[in-house]
């Protein structure tokens, strides 16, 4: 699963020795998130580290700057300095937003959901995270479990050997998908949607005229997607496996994007960003392990659809 932490800056950033153990339990490949929280967190972070050593402050530096791709999420709660300490702020959020849990130097009223420095193991409860887990087959249901990975990052990979868009079982997860994309804020982010092709697919040609009817409804206003069709080569890799791939982390769809109902469930797992990274190569539009069938098509939210 997917979790978002508020980590306090000066809990990290006491210590080479803290940030090091801290920040290698986060990441989309671990399961929990640290949020930026406030906005500038790392900012926040880099002035706790004042203290360190000049070689330890640049090796946090570093650190950070490669942190921010693959172990931060946009917290969107408001962070007011005038309302008290990190801690207070994280408090009073916590209360309205919860995180799943707050992790600082020192719980001194004792809330629940905080975590001390000290505490924090892979045993404890609120760090625990399963990297395998069954949400339903409901569009709002699965993107839900993916909106962290689908608003924080800019290229999104729909993976799926029968994803139809023609079809209303894929047409909602799609819709549910790209609507936490939209109410993110987030803009440019590309969308594709990768299957195997068939000989009961349509011919590109009648996607292209058709395309418009299927889409009524799913794509917000400004929004688009990009269709690649792909072919397996004779004794190459197979085109079974199911993802939602992106530039910052991806996670196994076992049985498909179709959303089927609530009386089934799905397993979703978080892949390591080395498979994730080989999964995206395998997809680039030159790959090296499938045949792409052109055209490449991207439809637009006006409807219209375009060969790239």
């Amino acid at each position: 699963m997917l979790f978002e932490y508020a980590v306090e800056p000066r809990a990290i950033g006491s210590s080479w020795q803290n940030f090091r153990y801290l920040i290698e339990k986060f990441g989309f490949d671990r399961g929990r998130l640290i949020s930026r929280f406030p906005g500038k967190w790392e900012r926040e972070v880099y002035a706790a580290a004042a203290q360190m050593k000049p070689i330890e402050r640049a090796r946090l530096e570093i650190a950070l700057a490669q942190a921010k791709q693959t172990k931060f999420i946009r917290s969107g709660r408001p962070y007011d300095a005038a309302h008290g300490t990190w801690f207070q702020n994280a408090a009073a959020q916590h209360a309205i937003s919860p995180f799943h849990a707050i992790i600082a130097e020192q719980n001194p009223t004792a809330i629940a959901g905080v975590v001390t420095v000290d505490e924090v193991d892979e045993q404890h409860p609120l760090m625990v995270s399963a990297h395998t887990w069954e949400v339903e087959r409901v569009g709002t249901t699965l993107a839900v479990a993916m909106r962290p990975l689908l608003t924080s990052a800019k290229t999104v990979l729909f993976v799926d050997r029968f994803f139809d868009i023609s079809r209303a079982s894929y047409q909602e997860t799609l819709k549910a998908c790209l609507d936490v994309i939209n109410a993110s804020g987030a803009a440019g982010v590309r969308c594709e949607i990768h299957y195997c092709d068939h000989d009961k697919r349509p011919p590109p040609e009648f996607v292209e005229r058709e395309a418009h009817k299927w889409i009524r409804g799913v794509l917000p206003t400004g929004m688009s997607f990009v269709l690649f069709g792909w072919k397996e080569r004779a004794g190459g890799a197979d085109f079974h496996a199911r993802y939602l791939l992106t530039d910052v982390g991806g996670m196994n769809v076992e049985a498909g994007f179709s959303a089927e109902g609530a009386h089934q469930k799905v397993q979703l797992g978080l892949l390591s960003l080395d498979l994730t990274q080989s999964r995206l190569n395998a997809l680039e539009r030159k790959s090296a392990v499938y045949d792409l069938v052109d055209p490449v098509l991207e439809v637009r939210s006006d409807g219209s659809v375009h060969r790239i």
